[in-house]
């Protein structure tokens, strides 16, 4: 807003004058000429503009706006023109979501803040909106009372309606909403990412160990059990023709058997003949910034290694992905930004690995370590474990 403010030299002689804003609000008074000079009886115009700031601060209401004329003659003699303005109220109303992704399967809590930047008080009711009518909850508090400036925490409790069976990830998107009635609402939009109950693959998992199962179940009950049978019946029959009193003990030959050379079988294949000779793997893997890359190394003919014990080198505190693979399928997963140095998993079962079967050691690089002067992320792994050779 800009006023004209009129000044005249009532005095005999030329006078300078300076014209400054003063009062509590002269930090929004700008005076475009603040020095003049008028003779004798002269009368001059000069722009005031008044720039209220659209802050909190700023109360709406009557504002006393006044601008000093001083002589520079007489610094005694000042003159302060006042008036009173009336500043208006504006609305500045905010939502800030805490959370506005959440993952759970039907229930949730957010937490968001109720900011009013507007220059006088916000009484607003909270909303939700949601056109799909799948989310339904509840606010705490209800409504806020929030003054200029200030800032009021709420809750709300989500809940998720219908779709209790799932096979995929679902996401739903809604919106919170204050009101204030005779104001614009102000509007946060909020997600509910609601995982699987049963995934697709589980299920399919399910119907082939079924699948199996009922297999097996038939080749007992059609093959082998019928077999036992049979073998347990001619046994039988056998030992009946050997106790029958036609039968000459004496001049009856004494049958074969090879049960004690079925026992030495088996315990020769249970006894371990070696525990194998220590042997240690070690792969080293410099990984380029934002890139990724490999190291392997196959099982040699004629051996089998035991995989006993890892240990993930990461000296440099680098940041990313580090990864081992057997044949091509992932076995192990660090993040390296949870190393510091070195860490040792060991195992207590073993994990055999047959004649040209392939270690491979993956490293994603994402960021280097704070004290790596290098350019690429420098990563190894020592594979412990005993060689044997194979039967």
């Amino acid at each position: 807003m800009t006023l004209q403010l009129s000044i005249q030299n009532l005095n005999k002689s030329a006078e300078s004058y300076t014209v400054v804003p003063a009062g509590l609000n002269g930090s929004w008074t700008t005076v475009e000429r603040s020095s003049i000079t008028l003779f004798s009886g002269i009368q001059d115009v000069i722009d005031v503009v008044v720039t209220p700031p659209e802050a909190p601060t700023t109360s709406a209401g009557p504002a006393m706006i006044a601008v000093r004329v001083v002589p520079l003659s007489e610094p005694d003699d000042a003159v302060v023109a006042e008036i009173i303005l009336s500043v208006q109220p504006f609305d500045d109303r905010r939502i800030v979501s805490l959370q506005p992704v959440q993952r759970a399967r039907r229930r949730a809590t957010y937490e968001f803040m109720v900011e009013n930047h507007g220059n006088e008080l916000a009484s607003c009711r909270l909303k939700l909106v949601d056109t799909s009518e799948r989310i339904d909850g509840s606010f705490d508090p209800p409504a806020v009372g929030v003054a200029p400036g200030g800032a009021s925490l709420v809750q709300f409790k989500a809940k998720a309606l219908r779709g209790s069976f799932r096979r995929a990830t679902r996401t739903l998107n809604f919106e919170v909403e204050a009101e204030q009635q005779g104001h614009d609402p102000c509007i946060a939009s909020m997600s509910l990412v609601q995982s699987p109950t049963i995934p697709g693959a589980a299920i399919f998992r399910v119907l082939t160990v079924a699948a199996l199962l009922f297999g097996l179940a038939a080749v007992w009950f059609s093959v082998i059990r019928p077999e036992i049978r049979e073998a347990a019946t001619d046994i039988v029959d056998e030992r009946i023709a050997e106790l029958s009193p036609e039968f000459d003990d004496r001049t009856a030959p004494v049958p074969a058997t090879t049960a004690v050379d079925d026992d030495a079988a088996v315990e020769t294949a249970n006894v371990d003949v070696s525990d194998g000779e220590p042997s240690f793997i070690r792969l080293t893997v410099d990984a380029p910034i934002l890139g990724t890359a490999d190291a392997s190394q196959p099982i040699g003919e004629g051996i089998t290694f035991d995989m006993t014990d890892i240990r993930v080198e990461n000296s440099l505190n680098d940041a990313g992905i580090a990864q081992l693979f057997i044949n091509g399928v992932q076995v192990f997963q660090w993040s390296l930004s949870n190393i510091r140095g070195q860490y040792f998993e060991p195992r207590i079962t073993p994990i055999r690995l047959q004649p040209g079967d392939n270690l491979t050691f993956s490293v994603r690089c994402d960021a280097k370590g704070t004290t790596s002067t290098a350019d690429t992320c420098s990563t190894r792994i020592n594979i412990g474990g005993r060689t044997r050779p194979t039967q």
